[in-house]
């Protein structure tokens, strides 16, 4: 069955996408039962929730032990980046005491990363009529991904894109210049 490209086509957008990623996962989950970690993933998602919702995000998608969240689409707000920026301090904050639970219930660690990016997406419904999922589309969160991949444990790492929106109002520091992979620039 052909369907017409106004079918999925989605609005274009800018929007801030946030990616987050359990560090050291498959080593983690590899130490424990499945459902033990189940129950640490689920409990995980359970407390960022919130964190993203407060600020107006949607999410994305899970994919496993990580999380895509945007914030500028349904609803765009002018301090998009900004409420990305507090949501993933947030997370990083909930992760911390998270850490805690975890440690002395499973006997593992728990630390995350996260990496910020804002620019142009299509967002809108991904997939087919079988299963779908309302979704950003395009390089800036590609970027994302790869800004999450570089930060450090319990940390977020931001793009010259979120810096430019958020710099007087957070501090930071310069992470210098980060190659990321598939882009000439970072």
């Amino acid at each position: 069955k052909v369907q017409d490209a106004a079918h999925l086509a989605g609005e274009r957008r800018t929007v801030t996408a946030l990616f987050m990623d359990v560090v050291d996962s498959t080593a983690l989950a590899g130490q424990i039962d499945p459902e033990d970690w189940t129950a640490i993933m689920n409990g995980a998602f359970d407390r960022f929730y919130p964190a993203i919702y407060q600020y107006e995000g949607s999410i994305a998608r899970l994919l496993g032990d990580a999380l895509l969240a945007f914030f500028g689409a349904p609803v765009a707000h002018e301090d998009d980046p900004v409420r990305a920026v507090r949501a993933a301090l947030d997370m990083l904050k909930i992760a911390k005491e998270y850490a805690s639970e975890v440690r002395e219930r499973y006997g593992v660690g728990f630390e995350v990363r996260i990496g910020l990016n804002t620019g142009p997406v299509i967002v809108g419904r991904v997939g087919s009529d079988m299963r779908y999922e309302y979704a950003p589309m395009g390089g800036s969160v590609n970027l994302a991904a790869r800004m999450q991949a570089a930060a450090q444990p319990s940390s977020v790492l931001i793009s010259d894109q979120v810096y430019r929106f958020v710099a007087p109002l957070f501090d930071t520091e310069d992470a210098g210049s980060i190659q990321v992979k598939g882009l000439a620039e970072p």
